[in-house]
């Protein structure tokens, strides 16, 4: 197991005083591990010199130890690697202090991240990280997408982990790449299969196809794990929606969400990876005391389905999918919070002034649970909801189980 280490210390403190003390802890934890670093970092403009010199990819586990106050800013560009850290600390020059500050930083930006104070705590620790290796690498190397922007009224929407960002201009020139004939292929067979097309029109099918065509496209070229899209503003643009594309990604296992929402999409992709099951992203619609409605018009299509228009706005081909009965999980993800409910799937509902695919969930305490969760969109996967919460709790979520 490789342990990248790097010492933290204030410009204002003499490196010398602290040699003695780094040159211990290095070979301490070499007798157990192969040390990679043990280098010392003082500025945040230290660190592009020192990521040219040794690279930290190569590590299975970080070790920060700062070494004194004030040296937050310096060790909190570890983020990039995207690693698991254990944060060493002592009970001298504030060092635990600076510790339990870093912790919290990458806690938020959903890196797994440990404080200890001591040589036995510091090698359980890298031994754990050993054990759940393939877990978080799974997890930490998501390449997430966000094309477009996120839609302005997701006004809790929250997502400090890196992702790439493709801007619409992109996306309308893969689009105007595409052809009639390709946008028709694409969704062949899918219009076949339709119980029913009621709004859409031939013309609307093949826009959907060349969005689903673009998409696609996009995805290959940025090599994404899923992606979003602001997926409203195509309808000034083009008079067309994703819906339809969405729905076919996320039955096809590549993550899709809409309205530019990255941590749906997030949910998604660990609903892919660790369960290999697709999830819908919907509204809240209506609560009681034991139910809850979820609506949108884009879910997998698993199941049958009639092509229907997009709701708000009456173009573009949005889906009404009669998604399987039987219990589920509701899950909603804002930064490193997460709340998780077991449901169970009762009907499909069918209402003219709702978003088109509408399910009535079983849901217990329906109103505390509305109470107490994060945000208006939830994921609706089918997977255990203990496993569901044990899972994120163990991936480093906060998570409130219900």
């Amino acid at each position: 197991m490789k342990v990248g280490v790097v010492f933290g210390i204030s410009e204002l403190a003499d490196p010398k005083m602290f040699e003695n003390k780094s040159s211990k802890f290095l070979m301490a934890i070499a007798k157990d591990f192969e040390v990679m670093g043990g280098v010392f970092l003082s500025e945040k403009s230290e660190f592009k010199s020192m990521k040219e010199e040794i690279d930290f990819n190569e590590a299975d586990v970080l070790v920060l130890y700062p070494l004194t106050g004030g040296t937050e800013n310096a060790l909190k560009e570890f983020t990039i690697y995207r690693k698991p850290i254990v944060l060493f600390g002592d009970s001298f020059n504030n060092s635990i202090a600076a510790a339990v500050e870093l912790r919290e930083y990458f806690r938020d930006n959903l890196i797994p991240a440990t404080l200890v104070k001591d040589l036995d705590s510091l090698k359980a620790a890298l031994l754990g990280y050993e054990d759940m290796k393939e877990l978080f690498e799974k997890f930490l190397k998501m390449r997430l997408g966000l094309i477009g922007r996120t839609s302005p009224w997701l006004i809790n929407e929250r997502f400090e982990r890196p992702y790439v960002h493709i801007s619409l201009k992109k996306f309308y020139e893969y689009y105007d790449a595409t052809t009639e004939a390709e946008g028709w292929r694409a969704v062949e067979e899918i219009v076949a299969k339709a119980k029913k097309i009621e709004e859409p029109h031939r013309e609307d099918l093949i826009k959907a196809g060349r969005i689903y065509v673009a998409l696609k496209r996009i995805v290959e070229d940025y090599r994404l794990d899923g992606f979003t899209i602001g997926c409203f503003d195509l309808i000034g643009k083009i008079k067309g929606t994703p819906c339809l594309a969405l729905a076919m990604f996320n039955a096809q296992g590549i993550p899709a969400a809409c309205e530019g929402e990255l941590n749906s999409l997030l949910g998604m992709v660990i609903a892919r990876r660790f369960f290999n099951k697709p999830a819908f992203m919907g509204n809240i619609a209506d609560y009681s005391e034991n139910h809850i409605i979820l609506a949108h018009c884009t879910a997998p299509l698993i199941s049958s389905y009639v092509i229907r228009s997009h709701f708000e706005s009456g173009m573009g081909v949005g889906v009404a999918v009669k998604l399987p009965k039987g219990k589920a999980s509701l899950l909603k993800i804002r930064g490193r919070k997460a709340v998780v409910a077991g449901v169970e799937v009762i009907e499909q509902e069918k209402s003219e002034y709702r978003c088109r695919t509408q399910l009535r969930l079983k849901v217990e305490e329906a109103g505390d649970f509305i109470d107490g969760t994060l945000g208006n969109h939830h994921l609706l996967i089918y997977a255990d909801s203990e496993e569901l919460a044990d899972l994120l709790s163990e991936l480093g979520f906060e998570v409130m189980l219900y």
